[in-house]
């Protein structure tokens, strides 16, 4: 008897930490997402540095959005610039 009420304590006890521990790491996560946000003026420094990249890769016949990879980062969609390709594709915007 005595050792289902020790049991149940246990989990009631795991359980609760569970949730504390849960709670704890959301909350550090919302801070760090927040801090990511206004941090992210960039300088112009920054847009030269980006600009001076798109171009050697229109120079190297890549895309300038997918760098060249024809999908996103994580791989799941297919990049709408060069629709997949990676090659970069001269287009008249005006």
């Amino acid at each position: 008897m005595t050792r289902k009420i020790l049991s149940i304590i246990a989990i009631l006890m795991l359980t609760s930490c569970a949730e504390i521990a849960s709670v704890i790491v959301e909350d550090e996560m919302q801070r760090g997402l927040q801090k990511g946000q206004t941090n992210q003026k960039r300088t112009k420094a920054d847009d030269k540095k980006l600009t001076k990249q798109e171009e050697t890769l229109k120079k190297e016949g890549k895309c300038p959005v997918c760098k060249g990879m024809g999908k996103t980062p994580d791989g799941l969609y297919i990049c709408e610039t060069c629709k997949g390709t990676g090659k970069y594709v001269e287009t008249n915007n005006k």
